[in-house]
């Protein structure tokens, strides 16, 4: 009985919950949208910016090309939204995405930081490190860059608002 009871268990433990769920079968908020060093939801390295590339890269989402002539972007939203989750822009000289870009509190960044909610204090020390004053004043205050990764600070006091996280693809 007791061989019967630890082979019942074993069974259960490896069923767990399928990757992005809750025990209740519902969507994980961390794990549905994410951008960090390592790549923006599913654009993970060089990526065409072309919309059937987009599509593969953000399964699931709109992708809304911009027809602003001077700033060629894709916005990438729930369908139905008019907010982007992710703002996509080219790498001017070779066609490929340049940058990914978030002000959502949807997406979610290393250690579980969000745009408009996540603090200054918040951010791990290594990162931390690479922070400095932007070279042109606009709303941002602090930037702080590591690698593939960019984190934009505004607001005042010592504690700033994380306004933009951006992961910066490689482009060949």
């Amino acid at each position: 009985m007791t061989r019967l009871a630890l082979a019942c268990a074993l069974a259960l433990a490896a069923c767990g919950t399928p990757e992005g769920r809750n025990a209740n079968g519902t969507e994980a908020a961390d794990a549905a949208y994410t951008i960090g060093p390592d790549g923006a939801a599913g654009l993970l390295a060089q990526t065409p910016f072309t919309v059937p590339a987009m599509e593969r890269a953000f399964p699931g989402l709109e992708v809304v090309t911009l027809s602003d002539p001077d700033t060629p972007a894709f916005h990438i939203r729930k369908a139905g939204s008019k907010t982007p989750l992710y703002i996509v822009t080219p790498d001017w000289t070779r066609g490929y995405a340049g940058a990914v870009a978030t002000r959502s509190a949807e997406v979610s960044g290393p250690g579980g930081l969000r745009a408009g909610t996540s603090r200054l204090s918040e951010v791990a020390a290594p990162l931390k490190a690479s922070c400095a004053a932007p070279e042109t004043a606009r709303d941002i205050s602090l930037v702080c860059q590591s690698g593939r990764l960019r984190l934009e600070f505004g607001g005042t006091g010592g504690d700033l608002l994380l306004l933009q996280q951006t992961y910066l693809p490689p482009v060949p």
